[in-house]
């Protein structure tokens, strides 16, 4: 049985950095997740400066992206030509089947399964990995 891969729920740019350092120990690439008040609040230029600083800081290849978008399909198009790897999206069937074709068009992931851990309240980020990997 194969398991779901486990995706990181960041606020600041010191927990993404904490998560992606911890993960280096382990040989896992981190999959970094965005709640929805962030990409609505700050917008989709937040998600990519944030990406941008994470990527001259720990190189292209390190980690991966996963933004919710909640309800707003303007902002999963935007993240979606902009190549963001994964995005959770919620809405119509007929609304989900046309952004589906265009996150396929940029080969992006649409609605994935993650498990989600919320590393925004953890000052020990390295216990918790320790206790998520042991089990694999």
């Amino acid at each position: 049985m194969k398991l779901k891969p486990i995706a990181f729920t960041v606020d600041t740019l010191e927990q993404a950095e904490n998560v992606i350092i911890e993960n280096k120990h382990f040989k896992i690439k981190p999959i970094l997740h965005f709640k929805n008040y962030l990409t609505e609040g700050f917008g989709c230029d937040f998600i990519l400066t944030f990406k941008n600083i994470l990527i001259s800081k720990f190189g292209r290849y390190s980690f991966k992206l996963y933004v919710d978008c909640g309800f707003n399909n303007g902002l999963s198009i935007n993240l979606a030509t902009k190549k963001i790897e994964y995005i959770k999206l919620r809405g119509s069937s007929i609304m989900l089947s046309k952004i589906k074709n265009i996150a396929n068009k940029n080969s992006i992931s649409l609605n994935p399964s993650f498990n989600i851990v919320d590393c925004r309240n953890r000052k020990n980020i390295h216990s918790k990995l320790i206790k998520l990997y042991s089990k694999d």
